[in-house]
């Protein structure tokens, strides 16, 4: 990362931290030692997440349950340490890091795509039949994670070059690329970095807008994939017209060899899951109407295109 840039972002004062919860749940899921009744213990410190991942526990995109979870211990021994840790993390970042929308940088817009991407990456990697889905879930959260970082670096300048760019996330990084040296797909690794995450979150925000540059191993190139996938995912919703549909199936097929049928699958999969993590992070994500509608347009965009 360009020298400059890296001393102006630890100058600032404002740089976003790692929450208190996520970064105890983190390590212990590091603590061979730690159970099931540990990690309870220290997440029922938090009652606002209990009642979110109660909520979460209880819903149809992870699984549901045949009898109603009641208990923090019966909801980590349902979902597993490690969608726990993912769930506090994200809750707890949305929650501590969020701001009111507004100009020059729109909060709102930028945690809008942000949510809509993990909920993309993490039904493409149970499609995709990735390991550890969940490490894409919160990966992808953070892919934008540096554009909070430029904002808060260089404030009304960063806000400008963002308002500049629209909703051309492609075309945001050229600008970030042409005034700072470096974007925020390298800055959020770095943030990545100092907080430790494990490496395959790292690569994966490195490499959010171009995996197959990306330095990495085989290892963690599917995950790489997933993420920068979920970005163009999340455009749908976030600008959906047919051309982009058309765009977005064809970098999938590249990628996976994914057939039409299954990338409409894979989009009402995403729709379905919209509502219940627009409610667990208490922010709008779009009318039933406007969710669905991403699924119907692919299916008749596709249609055409076949005929």
């Amino acid at each position: 990362m360009n020298p400059q840039l890296l001393q102006r972002i630890k100058n600032c004062k404002t740089l976003p931290a790692i929450p208190s919860l996520p970064l105890q749940v983190l390590q212990m899921c590091r603590d061979e030692t730690a159970d099931c009744q540990k990690m309870a213990d220290v997440i029922s410190k938090d009652p606002s997440f209990v009642a979110k991942l109660l909520n979460v526990a209880n819903s149809s995109f992870y699984g549901g349950s045949r009898h109603k979870v009641t208990t923090v211990t019966h909801a980590v021994m349902l979902l597993g340490m490690n969608s726990i840790a993912t769930l506090a993390f994200c809750f707890s970042l949305y929650r501590d890091l969020k701001k009111n929308g507004g100009a020059p940088f729109d909060h709102t817009q930028h945690w809008h795509r942000s949510i809509l991407s993990s909920v993309a990456a993490r039904a493409l990697g149970k499609w995709a039949k990735v390991p550890n889905y969940e490490e894409i879930f919160l990966a992808a959260l953070l892919q934008d994670l540096g554009m909070l970082v430029l904002s808060e670096s260089f404030a009304e300048e960063y806000g400008q070059i963002y308002t500049n760019a629209g909703k051309n996330h492609q075309l945001l990084q050229e600008f970030e690329r042409e005034r700072f040296g470096s974007d925020h797909s390298e800055v959020g690794a770095w943030i990545a970095e100092m907080w430790e995450l494990p490496e395959v979150m790292q690569v994966a925000i490195r490499g959010s807008h171009d995996a197959v540059q990306t330095e990495t191993s085989e290892e963690f190139q599917s995950t790489n994939v997933c993420v920068m996938l979920s970005g163009c995912l999340a455009d749908l919703w976030c600008d959906p017209t047919d051309h982009a549909i058309v765009e977005v199936l064809a970098v999938s097929q590249q990628h996976f060899k994914m057939d039409p049928q299954d990338f409409v699958k894979i989009l009402a999969d995403i729709a379905e899951a919209i509502p219940e993590f627009s409610s667990f992070f208490q922010i709008n994500l779009g009318s039933d109407e406007e969710i669905q509608s991403v699924v119907t347009m692919a299916e008749q965009s596709l249609l055409t295109s076949a005929s």
